[in-house]
């Protein structure tokens, strides 16, 4: 049997084995459920769920949800270190986004009706599958996915949470949909055909975890006539740590057969004996291939340049390379916890081994210091209450403008200021664990952008002390914040992954992206502001005083000023960073245009009011619009998949993106026409008299 050296393994790890291909790696979505449910289907899982059939078989009465996981048991797994996405993380990471990607939240209730943290979900799948595989944790957007996979809903809301087990008699089905419609472009798909191959692919992923542990309750038989006998004296069967172990001299008893039969022997002719030791490493990968998604084992610390850490599903491809036999001892740490599963000190002993071997070798390799510190970050939630705390001072301000009171002031400014710490502490946590500037993904621009525009407004409230900007800050950060929770929901993946190569310089991150991130926040600022003024004028908010709407108006302009200022840097800086990466200053890229929309628009929108074409009415319906422009910048160029850009596509914005759209043209309209009806225009229509 040849062995691969970890040297000469790809980034994408391909094993085969009969002719079938099994590619965990791969990147694409619609890659892997086109080869992944495809390979489950035909092998893999057809044994796992077999092997958990027979146990709910053997319990089929059995309703009742495991015993809860302690807490040093869940700490202790929640800090242990997984490569996942090209990136050290740990565990409790990948259980949080692969049950919200499920699930569509970041939790899920057991048997009993008691809620479960993702980790404690994901152990449960692994270490008690017959029970998981009852929980109600897929999220179907529509009762017309199960009907067209044939499952029966009838006690079932139209959007309603599935179980494994309720899925079960349409998985067939579910898979030959799925695999239909991924040949059809995602943005040609409808809206059912996406759910569908969402679905499959979730269910493809959870029942990789209900077989994560396949291969620690195996057991592969030894014949007392095995010729591998001797290696495991008075053993009738082994287990697969065992084998990979002792991999080295099962090989070269089998190199000593094989040369003793000649190497162009035909198969037929070897004795029952021989042929089953061949079988048995045949076996060994399969057993272990819903491991695959899983690298749990660090290389050991002297391959510093090996930067891919390992599976179990890897360690079958490696048997016998001496460097990694701590590693294989370490594999029979994980069969142990299955045996000691009824024995709860005794698997929190096993654990505390499996994390002490792990963490010292990821150590020893400076893979590890920042786990820790990503554990604390979800842990502490501070998106999650710092969206409560903005909403509680969004209702704070509402109050206060009924009734004003010095008590009020101070709870409005306590509440807002907490909730911006809260913002800007899990922002500087973000970036120490990525070791990145605060805007390397879409998802970081929201929280970024949130934050700059939050503390512009406690500047301009602390210059005119008019409460507007206090308001605003309160209203922008909820927004914000609430758009950052539904965005990463709606992607249910990592919101720190790895870096495509155009953005993997600090450097570009730090000025480009940040400059014209700011640059964005300043623009939806100043269409915020400018909106307020156009309602506030609309409803008759103090109509009888100009200076409020001439601090207003100021705002207003102001902000716009700084946009264009941050915008033109942004804008060029990009193009340097073009050069330097591309080979060119300028291509006419939809992004690239895009930010030149926003400098284009904001120079014009200043230049109108510099020359009296337009005043404070004028210039806020076109911040408004510049708001519009904003948004197509940001968010909008990333939905046309084209350019070199198009990493940035994001799929399931553009009904939001439609709705901005839409409430800023609805202001536009009425204000516009409110204005023309109450006779207050010049010759240019939108202006306001001297």
């Amino acid at each position: 049997m040849k062995v691969s050296t970890p040297s000469t393994r790809e980034p994408e790890r391909v094993f085969a084995r009969e002719g079938r291909c099994w590619s965990p790696a791969i990147t694409t979505l619609s890659q892997r459920v086109v080869l992944g449910l495809a390979f489950l289907s035909a092998m893999c899982c057809e044994s796992s769920l077999a092997a958990i059939d027979e146990t709910t078989a053997a319990d089929s009465s059995a309703r009742e949800s495991p015993p809860r996981w302690s807490e040093e048991i869940l700490a202790l797994f929640a800090s242990l270190p997984v490569q996942d996405g090209g990136r050290i993380k740990p565990l409790d990471t990948v259980a949080r986004f692969k049950l919200l990607r499920f699930n569509g939240r970041s939790s899920c209730n057991d048997l009993d009706g008691e809620k479960l943290s993702a980790l404690e979900c994901l152990l449960d799948s692994m270490f008690h599958p017959e029970v998981a595989r009852k929980y109600s944790i897929f999220i179907v957007q529509s009762s017309e996915v199960m009907d067209a996979i044939g499952v029966t809903h009838k006690a079932k809301k139209k959007r309603d949470r599935y179980s494994y087990d309720e899925i079960l008699p349409g998985r067939e089905k579910l898979l030959d949909l799925a695999r239909r419609y991924e040949q059809i472009e995602a943005k040609d798909r409808s809206a059912i055909e996406g759910h569908i191959v969402l679905l499959a692919y979730n269910v493809y992923e959870f029942e990789q975890q209900l077989g994560f542990l396949d291969f620690a309750r195996r057991r592969f038989p030894l014949p007392a006539d095995s010729p591998a006998a001797g290696i495991f004296p008075g053993k009738s069967q082994v287990r697969f740590s065992e084998v990979l172990v002792h991999g080295a001299d099962i090989q070269q008893r089998m190199s000593e057969l094989t040369a003793e039969h000649g190497a162009a022997a035909d198969p037929q002719s070897l004795s029952p004996q021989v042929l089953a030791m061949y079988r048995l490493f045949d076996e060994l990968p399969q057993s272990a291939l819903a491991t695959s998604h899983l690298a749990l084992f660090p290389p050991p610390a002297v391959t510093r340049d090996m930067k891919e850490w390992f599976s179990v599903a890897d360690l079958t491809q490696l048997i016998g390379a001496p460097i990694l036999q701590p590693t294989f001892q370490v594999v029979g740490l994980l069969e142990a916890l299955v045996d000691q599963l009824s024995d709860p000190a005794a698997f929190t002993r096993t654990l505390r081994d499996l994390h002490r071997a792990n963490v010292t070798v990821a150590e020893q390799r400076d893979e590890y210091s920042k786990v820790p510190l990503e554990v604390t970050f979800y842990k502490g939630q501070f998106f999650f209450y710092g969206l409560f705390l903005y909403l509680l001072s969004f209702v704070l301000v509402a109050v206060s403008w009924l009734k004003s009171s010095k008590w009020l002031n101070g709870a409005i400014l306590s509440t807002l200021s907490l909730a911006t710490l809260m913002l800007i502490t899990g922002i500087v946590m973000r970036c120490i664990i990525r070791g990145r500037p605060p805007v390397s993904t879409l998802y970081e621009t929201i929280l970024f952008i949130t934050s700059i525009a939050v503390i512009a407004c406690f500047i301009v409230e602390a210059i005119n002390r008019r409460r507007i900007a206090l308001s605003l800050a309160a209203v922008l950060g909820a927004g914000g914040l609430f758009l950052a929770n539904g965005f990463e929901a709606k992607e249910g993946g990592d919101t720190m992954p790895s870096l495509v190569a155009v953005l993997d310089t600090n450097f570009w991150l730090s000025t480009h992206v940040t400059t014209v991130t700011a640059g964005y926040a300043a623009g939806l600022l100043a269409a915020a502001k400018a909106k307020t003024y156009l309602l506030l004028k609309l409803l008759g908010f103090k109509k009888n005083d100009p200076d409020f709407y001439r601090a207003l108006g100021r705002m207003v302009y102001g902000t716009v000023c700084f946009g264009v200022l941050l915008s033109t840097v942004g804008t060029i800086l990009g193009g340097i960073w073009a050069n330097y990466s591309w080979g060119r200053f300028w291509g006419w890229d939809p992004k690239e245009n895009g930010a030149l929309l926003i400098v284009l628009w904001e120079l014009a929108l200043i230049h109108a009011r510099m020359g009296g074409y337009v005043r404070d009415f004028g210039f806020c319906m076109g911040a408004v619009f510049g708001g519009m422009v904003v948004a197509f910048s940001w968010w909008g160029v990333n939905l046309l998949g084209e350019g070199l850009h198009s990493y940035g596509f994001t799929s399931g914005v553009q009904t939001t993106l439609n709705r901005y759209y839409l409430s800023a043209a609805i202001v536009l309209v009425i204000s516009g026409l409110s204005h023309l009806c109450n006779g207050r225009r010049n010759k240019e229509g939108i202006a306001d008299p001297p």
